[in-house]
């Protein structure tokens, strides 16, 4: 059948590209009438307008069909599985209550708890089974019948007995829903309660509390009723299900509620007792406002009486009349309260609701406020009396002393006073000069004057006062001396400074320019600034001068502090003087050039203690001898460069030790000490070396003489060999015998040649013995620059030595290792080398006795 499908969809998909192409091919800018009538007869006679559109409405039709049974099958298959797993639990399910019909009553309350679920399930069930069995075929609808029958029969004996426990849980929440409605209305007929008979004292904050509270519990009476409705109808629906005596205890409940709720709303407690006290508010809002203004008049009062005497007669004339205008703002507020003091009692005596308003703290309050005033009126008559006999007094009493504190604050202003030091001496002394006595004088006058008519509480304040402003003057006349000596201090100072700070910009400058002018002009430059009779003389004779003015001084004066900062920065200032010397003599821009060459010099004297001894271990190997000879004639170049250089060395260092600390000088000479004498030792050590090449010349000529002969010895023995073959294979004793004469006659050549190979390898040795000689003339010239040259050395030794000179040579280098001074640890660590090394050495020795 899928085969056949495809066909038929392929043979379809041929015909409409075919029609495609045909259409294409119609789609054309057309000609005369007879070629269009061809074209229209072509068209009509390939495709057929009535046949597309019968076949069009067909395709519809199909689709149409297919779509109408694709989805009756997913229907089928989704109601199938929902048919299986309901039918699959509702059997498991089924057998579990049927074991707990036999349980406990709460057993079997708990486990149907969610019958209602079951119920859905078992409804879900029916559902899916009646669809299948319309939609399915007469067996499988028998079977499905016979199983819905037998499950449903189960179900309905079981739901029978247990279907009362499925409003278990409603049950419990209505009775719960009741408990919490009762609770509510209990706790807020109980808080009624204690706001609306709770005793309260009669105050604008308390009153207004007490009627927010009644405000407060007349907003949810209204919800309390719905509360109480609605506990009713939880009741009424409990009725079916709770037992007879809960009936009974929650009808009694319910009607407690609300006989005590309807009180509350309509018995003389909420409506009456809020009007009542709502209309306190305005007349107790009114007194606190006048109580306020009370107080606040008389803390004012109490300020201007309690103060002390006025400054003068215009502060005496206003302090008058503002404490006039206190003590009538006074008497109004208090007026005012008494009044509506009056009113609130008789309304609280004629009502029957605010019974439990307590008036004992508004009486207190005003009884207050009444000896208040009256204190007030005759503190008020005192202070006027009193201030008014001695105004006069206290005014000429006043006229001195500011005279007098303008001068002493003049004098004060002197001492304080900030500013260029010889500015201020000069100012300060025509001042000091030109003070009065007579200030004091009628200062003290007035005082006594005042004296007479005081109390006895104020004369000691103003005897203090006195005391301490002739005190100030009598401190001014001994301060004034040391003040100005304490000037000419500072002006020495200022001077130091200047002279000072002359010093630090040369100072700055040298630091400055140190990199572009270099440290030798600089120096010059310095010492040329810093010779005597220059700036820092002045500041040593300054310092001088400083220090016989303090010594006129107190200890405690500042000035020796200044004196001794003064002393401190020049101390610091040579210091630095000496430093920024120092650090010219060392700062190492002068050896540049030097330090430049020398590295040089020291880099190729120590790459070319390598190289020299890797040519030494090279030239035994003949196959580089070419190399290195070339290697070491450019070496004897290069020395012949180097000592030129070492000249310019020397001459260098000469010009370098005037200008340089003696520790850089006498370290750069035994450097360049020490360097001169690698270098010579170098020369020495290529000298040797050429030496050798010359003996190694001769053996790589000897060399190449053996390795021909022994090149020909090789091609005879396998001639021989070849012919001894031939002659066992032959078949013809006569030419086996003619080949044994050749045979033969090969064998005497190469004996011959043999004797000639022995006597070439007792050359060698003797040639090999020389090199040897030579390689340990050498070793005994060698000469290192550092501890790592000799490392290099000891690291080309330790490879596999392979003659006796190579032994003798290591044996050398463990010597020198020796001898070199090294700290511990790598001391320890080159001989441990060196030991090891040597015991490799004495093996290759027992080797090479044996070969």
């Amino acid at each position: 059948i899928q085969l056949e499908f495809w066909e038929m969809k392929y043979r379809l998909t041929a015909f409409l590209l075919l029609a495609e192409s045909k259409l294409k091919s119609w789609i054309i800018k057309y000609g005369r009438r007879d070629s269009v009538e061809l074209l229209l007869t072509r068209t009509v006679s390939i495709i057929s307008l009535k046949f597309l559109a019968d076949a069009t409405v067909q395709w519809k039709n199909l689709a149409l069909e297919v779509r109408s049974v694709r989805s009756m099958l997913e229907e089928v298959i989704c109601n199938w599985e929902k048919y299986g797993s309901t039918v699959a639990a509702l059997q498991a399910w089924l057998e579990d209550a049927e074991q707990v019909l036999g349980q406990s009553e709460n057993i079997k309350r708990d486990f149907f708890r969610n019958l209602s679920h079951w119920i859905q399930q078992h409804m879900d069930m029916n559902d899916a089974g009646n669809f299948l069995i319309e939609t399915c075929d007469e067996t499988v609808s028998r079977d499905l019948k016979q199983q819905l029958l037998l499950l449903n029969g189960r179900w309905r004996e079981l739901f029978i007995k247990v279907k009362h426990y499925g409003r278990a849980d409603e049950v419990d929440k209505l009775r719960q829903d009741y408990q919490d409605a009762m609770n509510t209305l209990k706790l807020f007929l109980d808080a009624t309660d204690v706001k609306m008979t709770a005793p309260v004292q009669v105050s604008f904050l308390n009153v207004r509390a007490f009627v927010q509270d009644v405000e407060e519990i007349k907003q949810k009476v209204p919800a309390m009723d719905a509360a109480c409705r609605a506990a009713g109808r939880t009741a009424q629906l409990l009725s079916k299900d709770a037992p007879q005596e809960e009936l009974l205890q929650m009808t009694a409940v319910m009607a407690s509620i609300k006989e005590q709720l309807s009180k509350v709303c309509i018995r003389e407690g909420c409506l009456p007792l809020l009007r009542e006290a709502q209309a306190l508010l305005h007349p107790l809002e009114e007194m606190e406002k006048n109580i306020t203004g009370f107080y606040q008049a008389l803390e004012k009062a109490s300020c201007i009486t309690g103060a002390g005497r006025p400054g003068g007669p215009a502060d005496f004339r206003q302090q008058c009349q503002e404490l006039a205008t206190l003590t009538h703002s006074c008497k109004k507020c208090l007026t005012v309260i008494e009044r509506t003091h009056q009113n609130i009692q008789r309304s609280l005596s004629s009502s029957g609701a605010l019974q439990h308003l307590d008036l004992a703290l508004l009486q207190k309050r005003v009884a207050e406020l009444q000896t208040a005033s009256q204190n007030m009126i005759r503190e008020s008559t005192e202070w006027r009396r009193q201030e008014e006999a001695n105004s006069s007094l206290l005014r000429r009493f006043e006229e001195s002393r500011v005279e007098l504190e303008k001068v002493l604050k003049s004098a004060q202003s002197c001492v304080t006073e900030s500013g260029e030091p010889e500015d201020l001496l000069r100012k300060h002394t025509d001042f000091f000069e030109q003070l009065d006595q007579r200030v004091l004088n009628t200062f003290l006058k007035a005082c006594d004057e005042l004296t007479d008519i005081l109390p006895e509480q104020e004369q000691q304040a103003l005897q203090e006062t006195v005391r301490k402003l002739h005190k100030r003057w009598k401190d001014m006349q001994t301060d004034a001396p040391l003040h100005l000596l304490h000037l000419q201090v500072e002006a020495e100072r200022s001077r130091l400074e200047l002279s000072m700070q002359e010093c630090q910009a040369e100072l700055t400058r040298e630091n400055r320019h140190l990199v572009g002018m270099g440290s030798e002009r600089l120096l010059k430059e310095h010492r040329s600034f810093f010779r005597e009779k220059g700036p820092l003389s002045q500041c040593e004779k300054r310092l001088q001068l400083m220090e016989e003015l303090c010594q006129k001084l107190p200890e405690e004066d500042p000035a020796h502090r200044s004196l001794q900062s003064a002393r401190k920065e020049l101390g610091e200032l040579q210091e630095e003087i000496q430093s920024t010397r120092l650090k010219l003599l060392q700062h190492q821009d002068k050896w540049k050039d030097y330090n430049k060459r020398y590295a040089e010099l020291s880099c190729w004297l120590i790459s070319k203690e390598s190289q020299l001894r890797l040519l030494r271990n090279r030239a035994s190997d003949h196959r580089k001898y070419g190399q290195v000879k070339t290697a070491i004639a450019d070496l004897r170049n290069e020395a012949e460069l180097q000592e030129g250089n070492l000249g310019w060395l020397n001459a260098r260092m000469a010009d370098l030790i005037e200008v340089s600390a003696d520790d850089d000088a006498q370290r750069q000479g035994a450097a360049l000490t020490k360097l001169s004498a690698d270098l010579k030792g170098l020369v020495a050590s290529l000298s040797e070396a050429e030496k050798m090449l010359l003996t190694v010349g001769d053996c790589v000529q000897f060399r190449e003489e053996v390795q021909a002969t022994l090149e020909d010895l090789a091609q005879g023995q396998k001639e021989v060999q070849a012919e001894a073959s031939q002659i066992l294979d032959s078949s013809d004793p006569r030419e086996a015998q003619q080949l044994l004469l050749v045979h033969q006659q090969h064998l005497k050549r190469l004996r011959m040649k043999r004797k000639e190979v022995q006597q070439l390898f007792c050359r060698g040795q003797q040639l090999q013995v020389e090199e040897a000689l030579s390689r340990c003339s050498m070793d005994r010239e060698l000469n290192f620059s550092s501890p790592e040259s000799l490392e290099v050395e000891l690291d080309q030794a330790r490879v596999s030595p392979r003659s006796e000179g190579e032994a003798l040579h290591t044996k050398t280098l463990s010597k020198r290792a020796a001898e070199i001074q090294l700290s511990p640890k790598n001391k320890t660590l080159l001989l441990q080398q060196a030991h090891s090394l040597r015991e490799q050495v004495e093996e290759v020795e027992e080797s090479l006795k044996q070969e």
